[in-house]
C-alpha cells in the first residue's frame, strides 16, 4: 500500500500513452495540427530533445497535453535537467485547464512537496478533481491519503470506496491498497479472504508489493492455505523486480529452509547486500547468521555490530536477539539488566518472544525486582500472541493461584491452548487435569491421550503415568508390554518411581522377559535416587543372582550414575 510516486511514474507513462492514442486519433480526425503527434512519436522513440522542441511551443500557447508532458519531462529528467519547480509550473497550467493526468501529478507534487511547499489539502483537492474525471490513479492516491489520515473524505470508509473504484478498473496499486486494508483491518473489518482476493489480482499484474504481501499470507496461512512453497514463489517474483522487502523475505526462507531447500549461501547473497545498505530486517538476519555460524564463520563481534545497527532502527527482531545475547552471555558479558532493557523495547512493539522472555524475567526476578503483576501482564500479551510457553506459565499461575485467584477452568484453557501447539509440559498438565477432573469433566481416555503425547515428547513423568495407565488398563486397553516400554523410557531419564516399577516388571516378567540381574540394577538405581521402598526388594533380589551377575550389574549401575543426573523434584506427581 504505497502512494504512487516518482519511483513508479515511468511505469505509469505506459498507461498514459495508451490513454492518449484515442485523443490523438480524434484530434487528427478533426483535421488539427500534427505537431503534437510529431512530439509524441519522438517521445515514444526516446528522443526527448525532439519531443520537447515540438511540445514546448504548443505548451506556451496553452495546449494542456503538451503542458502535462513538459511537466513530466522536467520531473523525470527526460531530455532536460530535472527541475521540480518547472515541473510543478507546467502541471499547474495543464491541471487548471482540467487535464486529469496533470491534476493527478500536481496532487503528487503537493503531497511530496516537490517544487512547491508540501500541502496535503492542495494534494487532496487535485486528486479529487482528477478522480471525478475517472482517473484511477487519482482515486488510488486519494484513497491512500485518506487511509493514512492525510485527507478527510468524511466517512472513514470513503478511502475504501475510492480504492475499490480504481481496483475494479484493474489498477494494481489500488487492488493492493484495498487488499492491505482488509489484511490489516484498517478502516474495514479484517478479512483475510478478501485481502487475498485483491492482493492476488494485483500480484497477478506483477505489482511487487502485492506479491510480497501475498507471499507473507501463504507463509502464515492467512486467508489462504499455509504453503511455504507458494510463499517463496511470490517472494521470488517480487524479489526479481528489485523489491527489497521480498529479497529479505526470500533470503530468510533460504536461511530457514522454508518453502525452498535450505541454502545458507543463497540466503547470504540476498541478505548481506541489503544489510550493508542499511535494511534493518536484513541486518537482524545477518546478525543471526554470524551468531549461529550459518553461511558465515561464527563471529560474535559482527553479530553484535549488525544487531545494534538494526536495533537502533527499531527492529524488534534485533532488539530481541540482543536481549538473548545479554541473557545468555553470547558474544557479550552476561547482563540480565541489559537483557531486560532490550526485551522491553521489542515487547513494546508486540514482539511475542520478547513479551514471553520479559514476563519470565519478572516472574523469576532476573535483572529486575520480582513482580508477578508485571509477569502476568506480559504473559497475557504473549499468550494472546500464541506463545505456548507463556500460555503454559499463565496456566500454572492460575492453577496454583500465584498473584491471581486459583481457577482451574482458566488454567485448563491456557494449558489446552499450549497443548494443541505441541507444548509438552502443557500436554502433561492437561492429561493430569483430565485424570483428576480439575477444571474439566474427569475423562480417563482424554487423560491417556494427552499423557501419551507428552510422553512421546520425552516428558518423563508422563512416561511413568501413561505406563501405569497401560498397566491398569485405565483410559486405554491394558497392555503390560507398553507399560514396560514407557517405564523404561522414564527410568532411563532417572525417575525413581519408574525405575522401581521397571525393576518389578523385570523381577516378575510382566510385559518383559524376566531378568533378576536387570531387576537388581533398577532397584539399586531407584534406591540411589531416594526411593526407599526399593531397599527391601534390592536386598531380596540380590540373593537371587550370582556374584558374577551382581558384579556386572554393579558396573552398569556405576556407569549409569556417571552419565546421568539423579532425580530432581518436579511439579508433577506420578500416578501410583
Amino acid at each position: 500500500m504505497v502512494m504512487a510516486n516518482r519511483s513508479n511514474k515511468l511505469n505509469q507513462t505506459r498507461n498514459i500513452k495508451r490513454c492518449l492514442v484515442l485523443v490523438i486519433l480524434s484530434v487528427l480526425a478533426a483535421g488539427c495540427t500534427t505537431q503534437f503527434q510529431k512530439g509524441w512519436t519522438a517521445f515514444n522513440d526516446d528522443n526527448y530533445t525532439l519531443a520537447k522542441s515540438q511540445w514546448q511551443p504548443l505548451a506556451e500557447v496553452g495546449d494542456q497535453r503538451a503542458q502535462f508532458y513538459m511537466g513530466l519531462m522536467y520531473e523525470e529528467g527526460m531530455g532536460v535537467t530535472i527541475d521540480s519547480d518547472k515541473a510543478a509550473q507546467w502541471y499547474q497550467l495543464s491541471a487548471e485547464q482540467g487535464f486529469a493526468l496533470a491534476q493527478n501529478n500536481l496532487g503528487l507534487v503537493y503531497y511530496k512537496g516537490l517544487g512547491v511547499e508540501k500541502n496535503d489539502d492542495e494534494a487532496a483537492k487535485w486528486f479529487e478533481l482528477a478522480a471525478a474525471q475517472g482517473c484511477d490513479q487519482a482515486r488510488n492516491n486519494l484513497g491512500v491519503m485518506n487511509l493514512c489520515g492525510d485527507a478527510e473524505l468524511g466517512n472513514g470508509k470513503n478511502s475504501a470506496v475510492m480504492l475499490r473504484r480504481a481496483a475494479l478498473n484493474g489498477n494494481p496499486e489500488s487492488q493492493c491498497a484495498l487488499g492491505m486494508m482488509y489484511y490489516k483491518g484498517t478502516k474495514l473489518e479484517q478479512d483475510y479472504r478478501q485481502a487475498a482476493k485483491w492482493l492476488k489480482k494485483s500480484a497477478n499484474q506483477g505489482y511487487a508489493p502485492a506479491q510480497n504481501t501475498l507471499g507473507q499470507m501463504y507463509e502464515k496461512g492467512h486467508g489462504v492455505m499455509n504453503a511455504p512453497v507458494k510463499a517463496a514463489q511470490w517472494y521470488r517474483k517480487a524479489a526479481e523486480q528489485g523489491f527489497e522487502p521480498a529479497q529479505n523475505n526470500l533470503g530468510a526462507m533460504y536461511l530457514a529452509g522454508r518453502g525452498v531447500k535450505q541454502d545458507a549461501d543463497k540466503a547470504l547473497a540476498y541478505i548481506e547486500p541489503l544489510a550493508q545498505k542499511g535494511h534493518p530486517q536484513s541486518q537482524a538476519l545477518l546478525a543471526l547468521m554470524y551468531l549461529d555460524g550459518k553461511g558465515v564463520q561464527r563471529d560474535y563481534e559482527k553479530a553484535l555490530h549488525y544487531c545494534q545497527l538494526s536495533a537502533e532502527q527499531g527492529c524488534a527482531v534485533a532488539q530481541h536477539t540482543l536481549g538473548v545475547m545479554y541473557f545468555e552471555g553470547r558474544g557479550v558479558k552476561q547482563d540480565f539488566r541489559q537483557a531486560v532493557e532490550w526485551y522491553q523495547l521489542a515487547a513494546d512493539q508486540s514482539y511475542a518472544e520478547s513479551q514471553n522472555n520479559l514476563a519470565l524475567m519478572y516472574y523469576d526476578g532476573q535483572g529486575v525486582q520480582q513482580n508477578y503483576q508485571k509477569a502476568l501482564k506480559w504473559l497475557h500479551a504473549a499468550a494472546e500472541n500464541e506463545v505456548p510457553q507463556s500460555q503454559y506459565t499463565l496456566g500454572w499461575m492460575y492453577y496454583k493461584g500465584i498473584e491471581v485467584e486459583c481457577n482451574y477452568e482458566e488454567a485448563f484453557e491456557w494449558f489446552r491452548r499450549a497443548a494443541v501447539q505441541g507444548f509438552g509440559l502443557s500436554q502433561a498438565r492437561l492429561g493430569m487435569m483430565y485424570l483428576k477432573g480439575e477444571g474439566v469433566k474427569q475423562d480417563d481416555t482424554e487423560a491417556a491421550r494427552w499423557l501419551r503425547r507428552a510422553a512421546d515428547q520425552g516428558h518423563r513423568i508422563s512416561q511413568n503415568n501413561i505406563g501405569t495407565m497401560y498397566l491398569r488398563g485405565r483410559g486405554v486397553a491394558k497392555n503390560e508390554k507398553q507399560a514396560a516400554h514407557y517405564y523404561a523410557l522414564a527410568a532411563e531419564q532417572g525417575l525413581p518411581s519408574s525405575q522401581y516399577k521397571l525393576a518389578q516388571m523385570y523381577e516378575y516378567g510382566k510385559g518383559i522377559r524376566q531378568n533378576h540381574a536387570a531387576a537388581y540394577k533398577w532397584y539399586s538405581l531407584a534406591l540411589l535416587n531416594g526411593h526407599q521402598p526399593a531397599k527391601q526388594r534390592q536386598s531380596y533380589i540380590a540373593s537371587k543372582i550370582s556374584p558374577a551377575e551382581k558384579q556386572r550389574a554393579d558396573k552398569q549401575i556405576n556407569t549409569w550414575v556417571e552419565s546421568k543426573q539423579l532425580s530432581q523434584e518436579t511439579q508433577f506427581a506420578a500416578v501410583n
